[in-house]
């Protein structure tokens, strides 16, 4: 009806508030930005912490034109106590896209990073330190893969929209290509033996949480079984999976090789020596560099770090 204000939180592909979102409103015979109001309001939340960051979180407004935004002001202003920041619809759509893509590019650096280094024969972990001793550089850390809602998904808005976002598809391609990087140097690993059996530490997109969207551990996993290799999957958080999950100890049992695809930090604490008593061979690869491998290497167990190059 006439007044009324229309918010879309959601991410979208830009332009959709203007191009998408207006026209169908405008159905209504009402004209947007005249009758009706209309702004794209992207959320910017954490799981695990979302009502804080709803309240304190900096908040971007950007209406269909500058009415549009200042209803839409009147509405957060009562919540949010960081800061609020109008623009345009678009520009607030591609600002989110950006912080996540941003991000997603910054990962594939690092993801590629660990590959080159692999193939020189480096420590890419090492390199990184290095690296970021240096006041500007903050080079991020290799991991399985990039998984979640937002990280995983983002980008490829920009992509499906224009054939200029070349780096931005690259980086998703070599963030697309981690899980098979990781599965083929667990193949490596256990290529001496027949029918090994992998015990899979943690399937959530990051740690300390239960989310698998876009999680990389089922691309990794897929990857293991059409190898041959048995999987036992165990994750203190998730309780729902497409994969079976065991308990810790059924996980270990008779296992030949531990895989940690997420940092849950219930896995600082895990007793190297009891697990490996567990197991047929003892081989720890921790993707997500979250172990302290001198303690389990102190019980008899070959450690990999994803990026550290070994034999």
């Amino acid at each position: 009806k006439e007044g009324s204000l229309v918010i879309l939180e959601s991410t979208s592909p830009p332009r959709t508030t203007v191009d998408f979102l207006s026209p169908i409103l405008a159905q209504s015979g009402l004209t947007p930005g005249q009758d009706l109001y209309v702004a794209h309001c992207p959320e910017r939340v954490l799981p695990g912490n979302i009502l804080h960051e709803l309240v304190y979180n900096n908040r971007i407004i950007g209406g269909i034109n500058e009415r549009s935004a200042l209803e839409a002001k009147k509405i957060y202003q009562r919540i949010v106590q960081g800061e609020i920041i109008i623009t345009d619809a678009s520009s607030a759509e591609m600002a989110k896209l950006m912080e996540n893509t941003y991000r997603d590019v910054n990962i594939a650096l690092a993801n590629e990073l660990a590959q080159v280094a692999f193939d020189l024969k480096l420590d890419a972990l090492e390199v990184i330190r290095l690296a970021n001793m240096h006041p500007r550089v903050n080079i991020h850390q290799p991991g399985p893969g990039v998984g979640g809602h937002c990280l995983a998904v983002d980008p490829w808005f920009i992509v499906e929209k224009t054939e200029s976002a070349r780096l931005i598809h690259l980086g998703r391609r070599i963030n697309d290509s981690m899980p098979a990087f990781v599965a083929k140097r667990v193949q490596s690993l256990l290529e001496q033996l027949e029918q090994p059996t992998v015990t899979v530490l943690g399937v959530s997109y990051k740690g300390n949480v239960d989310d698998t969207r876009e999680t990389p551990a089922a691309e990794v996993i897929r990857a293991l079984l059409q190898q041959g290799m048995e999987v036992r999957v165990y994750d203190p958080h998730v309780r729902h999976f497409e994969f079976e999950l065991f308990n810790l100890e059924a996980a270990f049992q008779q296992s030949d090789l531990a895989l940690v695809l997420a940092d849950h930090n219930e896995f600082k604490y895990l007793s190297p020596a009891e697990l490996g008593g567990l197991m047929r061979n003892r081989i720890v690869f921790d993707t997500k560099n979250c172990l302290n491998a001198d303690k389990w290497a102190s019980v008899g167990f070959r450690t990999e770090r994803l990026g550290q190059y070994n034999k």
